[in-house]
């Protein structure tokens, strides 16, 4: 069963190919597990590991929940029959009679048995209700533009967008919302367009438009919030005086509480439109950026806590240093709480930190099924573990000038032929300047020719040291005649400010004695005291 032939052209299942991708070889071993291409109808045994889709059904609502629930049917085989089932529950909830047709048409094909309350007449039923729902918008739509009323005509295009949204006509909906831009008046309909823009382009995996709409949507929040910065406050015993400014005021406070989730919720759409376009590390920053009270509580019909740590942990692990990962995960306040429900991740990070590369890999060895059950995760995975197990060679042979491959296969959890593939690939690369002994089986760092270094080094101290001496040299001659330098043209200038004459352009030194004993040092010679 193939995700697209489930989805349609809603949600792409396997994303695109990352055509770095191609140096590498198709599998590679990785602790006592192979790490296939995650792309195209890919299975996935979950045998070895604890999770079952009520980490789905539980964490997730709306049809973010049941796209999540098909991209399982799809990878995996042991939860199929349920993750199909329970889609086709989830999915009566909406109008997307197209995705229910063909949800049902693979629970027949499969030869599932249908739930005892299956509605045969849903599909017609909720058609007829489409439409006419459909053709009372699009009335009311018309009546508001014969009556030139802005804000019912923008009501009226959300609406309409709504209902296509829930349909899954996601072109239609970003259109009519689109439409609805010409109609806002105030910042805060700009930021309803743009989120509702936002959200259908998310659905459709156009991530430009969701990248655009995002800047646009933080650039209306922050024009929101200057203005209400500016406006006057009542003070503290005012407001104690006057209830009217109290409820002024709580009902402010909640504006504020509402742009903030708004602005996690961005953060949120730009890290996952970032992860799928590869661009790691902006997606990384722009999870770390994400409050988890807004993340447990707001953001069930988008990410969950454990996912969005999932991510900021390969993200970052691919990416960051080892400070950062300490200074911005491991000590942030705001992470730990997320770090507290996934220990798994937690002991990830902490390893890499402390260097416990073996450690490190087995963990993510035996957590790799589930993240490739991860619809947008799955697509880059590859990479990402590419790119962690090349950072994790580069740092443990940094310190040495030669080390045993035989050795570093055992910390790295790996065999020695394909540690050699991959110390192949990081040479050609750039990555590390080193030669392989592939008979003794030992890595040696690139020789160099110290001597040649050393005379290249000697030689610019000297040429920097004689235009020292001679700048020293030439300073002290100066205020050994006792001379200044004088500027005519300055001169000029202030006798004669509206002369035009071209000599006065011309900027003209003369050494003259001191007379008083003072001395009158220009811009060259305070460079030149600079140097000393």
């Amino acid at each position: 069963m193939d995700a697209q032939n489930i989805v349609g052209n809603t949600i792409s299942a396997s994303g695109d190919n990352n055509n770095n991708n191609n140096n590498f070889p198709q599998q590679r071993s990785n602790g006592n597990t192979t790490i296939p291409s995650y792309e195209g109808n890919y299975q996935v045994d979950i045998s070895s590991t604890n999770f079952d889709l009520e980490t789905i059904t539980s964490s997730y609502i709306g049809l973010m929940r049941i796209y999540r629930l098909l991209y399982v049917a799809d990878h995996c085989p042991q939860l199929r029959n349920d993750a199909l089932l329970i889609s086709f529950k989830y999915i009566q909830e909406t109008h997307f009679i197209s995705l229910y047709k063909q949800i049902l048409d693979e629970i027949k094909k499969q030869n599932i048995p249908l739930p005892n309350d299956f509605d045969a007449a849903w599909y017609e039923r909720t058609q007829r209700n489409y439409v006419h729902k459909l053709e009372k918008l699009d009335t009311d739509l018309r009546n508001f533009r014969t009556n030139s009323i802005k804000d019912s005509i923008r009501r009226g295009h959300d609406d309409l967008g709504d209902h296509y949204l829930d349909a899954g006509d996601f072109f239609n909906a970003v259109r009519c919302y689109v439409r609805s831009r010409d109609y806002c008046v105030t910042p805060r309909h700009m930021i309803t367009m743009c989120m509702n823009v936002i959200k259908a382009s998310f659905y459709m995996q156009n991530w430009s438009n969701v990248l655009s709409y995002v800047s646009k949507a933080e650039q209306a929040i922050e024009s929101l919030e200057s203005t209400s910065k500016s406006a006057t406050t009542p003070s503290a015993l005012t407001s104690m005086v006057n209830p009217m400014e109290v409820s002024s005021a709580s009902t402010t406070n909640a504006t504020i509480a509402s742009d903030a989730v708004l602005t996690s919720r961005l953060k949120v759409y730009a890290g996952i439109a970032e992860l799928a376009t590869k661009r790691y590390k902006l997606a990384a920053r722009h999870f770390l950026g994400v409050s988890f009270d807004h993340c447990s509580n707001h953001f069930q019909d988008l990410i969950s806590p454990q996912t969005l740590i999932q991510y900021v942990c390969l993200c970052s692990l691919a990416t960051f240093e080892r400070s950062e990962i300490h200074r911005l995960i491991i000590m942030s306040t705001n992470m730990k709480q997320y770090l507290e429900l996934e220990p798994s991740i937690r002991d990830i990070l902490h390893q890499f930190y402390e260097t416990s590369y073996s450690s490190c890999l087995a963990v993510m060895s035996q957590l790799e099924p589930i993240f490739a059950l991860d619809q947008y995760l799955a697509p880059h995975l590859r990479a990402l573990y590419y790119e962690i197990r090349h950072r994790i060679i580069i740092t443990y042979f940094l310190p040495y000038k030669n080390a045993s491959m035989p050795i570093m296969a055992r910390q790295l959890n790996t065999t020695i032929d394909v540690l050699e593939d991959e110390l192949v690939h990081l040479i050609r690369s750039g990555k590390i300047k080193a030669r392989i002994d592939s008979k003794n089986k030992i890595l040696y760092v690139a020789d160099t020719d110290q001597r040649w270094h050393a005379y290249q080094h000697a030689l610019t101290i000297t040429k920097q040291s004689e235009k020292l001496t001679r700048a020293l040299l030439l300073r002290s001659a100066i205020i050994k005649s006792n001379l200044m330098v004088k500027d005519d043209s300055v001169l000029s200038s202030i006798r004669s400010p509206n002369n035009n004459n071209n000599n006065n352009n011309v900027s003209r030194r003369h050494f003259v004695p001191n007379v008083a004993g003072s001395m009158m040092m220009d811009e060259d010679d305070l460079s030149d005291e600079e140097t000393m």
